[in-house]
This record gives structure tokens, C-alpha cells and sequence, in this order.
């Protein structure tokens, strides 16, 4: 169908597109950069495909944020579901974003997709904040705290599904559970999907996608020089010590415990 949510996809961040991706070029930034989005925008929609726009370092939230309504809003894209956004649950205002998305989903009229995810700048993010001296950090230091945090993005997501289309991007099997049981508790009918990264959590996907649950495989595309950047924000992640993913390897580790 027209929906551009059953295919493939692509995901793009905003700072591959412009050299200046930042809010000093605010007014040349939401000129320049927005005509770039809107013509990807435009093929992916006559590609009939999906079009995410990634999420990256939070203080490009709001410039980003700009340039995403802006796009949505433009009559071109009408009678196509599949630009959508990231959001990032790690950081603070994750829930607030997600309302934000919802809301300018409701105003337009059209459906938006939502990927949520716990985020990928955790280290960077607390290092600036350190080297300006806040007061505070914009993203929660606890990996208990990123959970909970996306658990209420997922509820709100769960229960807008008339106005979005949740894409959850998770590799832990209780957020997993969580969001199974939110969606079948909720009075909101609709479709969503899961999403794994390529080369993960395929054992966690198997009987889910056997019975027919909906789960997209997120791979990066490009040179390798291109992706180790990605790859070892990955590493870092997922290496972590808390990582689910990490434990969930772990034969010592009781099941009470994980």
C-alpha cells in the first residue's frame, strides 16, 4: 500500500546533509538543510518507502526538532506515512519529545512514525556537560532511570497509536515483555513494530517474529572508515556492564538476578 511503513526503509541523520548542522547557522541551517530533507523526503515518498530522520547530541534537539516539523507539515508528502523520527529515551526530555511528536501528528493530520530508542552519545554527552560546568546532565546517569523513562515513552506510544507509528528499538527482553503487555492492556488499536540491530538479539526475535510479531532489522550502510564511529558506540554500549545484552551471555548470572 501507500503506508511506506511495510518495505524497507532508510535512516538518515541531519548532519551528514550539511556542514554547518549546528544552532549558530540556525537561519542558513533551516533554509539549506530543510530543502535537502524535504527532497529525500519526496523520493522516499514516490520510492514509497520509509524516511527516519536519526536522533544525535542534544543540543541539536531543538534545531532538529525545527527542521522535522517543517518537512512534515509540507502538502508534498500527503498520502505517505513513512517520515518519521528517533527519540532518544536517555535523555531528559524523551518524554516531553514524544508528546511534541504526537501532538504535531495530531495538528497534521498524518500519521508519524516514532523510533524510540535509549540513545547512542551517553559518553560525549556527560563529558561536554562536565566541561561547561552544569549544573546537571541532559541525559539520566542511571541505567534504571533510562528504562523507566522509556517505559513511559512506550505507554504514551502505545496509547497514540491513531496519530503514530511506534518503532521500538531495544535488544532487552523486559522492555520487550513490557511493551507487549502495555500494547495488549491498551484501548488504542493500531499497528507497531520492534527493531534490532543487525548481527543482535536474533534469538531474543525468533518466536516473537514466528508469531507474528512485526521486527525490522536496523543494519548501517557504508564504508567501513565511515562506520567505526558507529560501530564503536555500539561496542561501548552494549559492552557495558549493565547492558542486558552483555548479561543476558552470562550463564553465572541467576535469572532472579538478569
Amino acid at each position: 500500500g501507500g503506508s511506506g511503513i511495510d518495505g524497507a526503509g532508510i535512516s538518515i541523520k541531519l548532519s551528514a546533509l550539511h556542514p554547518r548542522y549546528e544552532l549558530m547557522q540556525h537561519g542558513r541551517v533551516l533554509v539549506e538543510l530543510r530543502e535537502r530533507l524535504m527532497q529525500l523526503a519526496v523520493s522516499a515518498k514516490q520510492a514509497n518507502i520509509g524516511l527516519t530522520v536519526d536522533a544525535e547530541e542534544s543540543f541539536r534537539l531543538d534545531l532538529s526538532l525545527e527542521i522535522i516539523e517543517s518537512v512534515f507539515r509540507d502538502d508534498r508528502l500527503s498520502g505517505w506515512n513513512g517520515f518519521g523520527l528517533a527519540i532518544q529515551a536517555y535523555q531528559k526530555h524523551g518524554y516531553e519529545v514524544v508528546m511534541w511528536a504526537v501532538d504535531l501528528a495530531r495538528k497534521t493530520g498524518r500519521r508519524l512514525c516514532v523510533r524510540l530508542v535509549k540513545g547512542a552519545y551517553w559518553d560525549s554527552e556527560i563529558k561536554w556537560a562536565q566541561e561547561k560546568g552544569l549544573q546537571t546532565y541532559p541525559v539520566f546517569t542511571e541505567k534504571s532511570a533510562t528504562d523507566v523513562s522509556y517505559q513511559a515513552c512506550a505507554r504514551l506510544l502505545i496509547d497514540s497509536r491513531a496519530h503514530v507509528y511506534p518503532q521500538f528499538a531495544t535488544h532487552n527482553a523486559y522492555t520487550l515483555a513490557t511493551i507487549l503487555a502495555m500494547a495488549k492492556q491498551s484501548t488504542s488499536a493500531g499497528d507497531y513494530e520492534f527493531q534490532r540491530l543487525h548481527g543482535m538479539g536474533e534469538e531474543l526475535y525468533d518466536d516473537l517474529v514466528r508469531a507474528g510479531t512485526r521486527c525490522r532489522i536496523y543494519a548501517p550502510v557504508g564504508e567501513h572508515a565511515d562506520l567505526l564511529a558507529y560501530l564503536v558506540r555500539r561496542l561501548l554500549e552494549n559492552g557495558a556492564n549493565t547492558s542486558f545484552v552483555n548479561n543476558i551471555q552470562n550463564r553465572e548470572l541467576p535469572l532472579s538476578s538478569l
